[in-house]
C-alpha cells in the first residue's frame, strides 16, 4: 500500500505513531507470549507456572467485580466521557504524536531484547543433538564454576 513519492500523503498525520504504537504493541504481547512460554517449559518453573495462574485467576476475579461495581456508578460514567474528549483533544497534538512515535521506538527495542531472550532460552533448552564444538564457553555467572 505504498504511494508514489511524488503525490502527498492524504492521511491523517495521527495515523502513522498510533499505527506504530499499535503494531509494536502487538509485536510486545506477542513477544511476552513467547518468553513466557519458552520460561513455562523449564522445569524449574512448572511450580511457578501454578503459583502464577492461581494467582491470575484471583486477580482475574477480582478485577472483574470491581469492574462491574465501576460501570454501575454514576460518577466514573461521567468520568469515563470526559476522559474521552480529554484523549480526542490530546491525540491532535505535536507532543502527543511525539510521545507515540517515542513509545513506539522503545517498545520496539523491548520487543527485540524480548526476541533475543526467548532465542537464548530456547538455545539453552534445546541443545544441539550432535556435531562439533564450535569453541570455548565462557561462563557468566562466576560463582558456578
Amino acid at each position: 500500500m505504498s504511494q508514489p513519492d511524488d503525490q502527498p500523503k492524504q492521511s491523517d498525520p495521527s495515523d502513522q505513531p498510533q499505527g506504530d504504537l499499535a503494531s509494536e504493541l502487538r509485536e510486545l504481547g506477542q513477544q511476552l507470549e513467547n518468553a513466557v512460554r519458552n520460561a513455562m517449559e523449564n522445569e524449574k518453573a512448572k511450580q511457578i507456572q501454578k503459583d502464577l495462574s492461581a494467582g491470575l485467576r484471583e486477580i482475574g476475579t477480582q478485577l472483574q467485580s470491581a469492574v462491574e461495581s465501576l460501570k454501575e456508578n454514576p460518577h466514573i460514567q461521567e468520568l469515563v466521557e470526559k476522559s474521552e474528549q480529554a484523549v480526542n483533544q490530546a491525540q491532535q497534538s505535536k507532543v502527543t504524536q511525539d510521545f507515540q512515535e517515542t513509545l513506539a521506538r522503545g517498545i520496539a527495542q523491548l520487543n527485540d531484547q524480548l526476541a533475543a531472550f526467548v532465542t537464548r532460552i530456547r538455545s539453552e533448552q534445546d541443545p544441539p543433538e550432535s556435531g562439533p564444538v564450535t569453541g570455548e564457553t565462557t561462563r557468566l555467572d562466576p560463582e558456578d564454576k
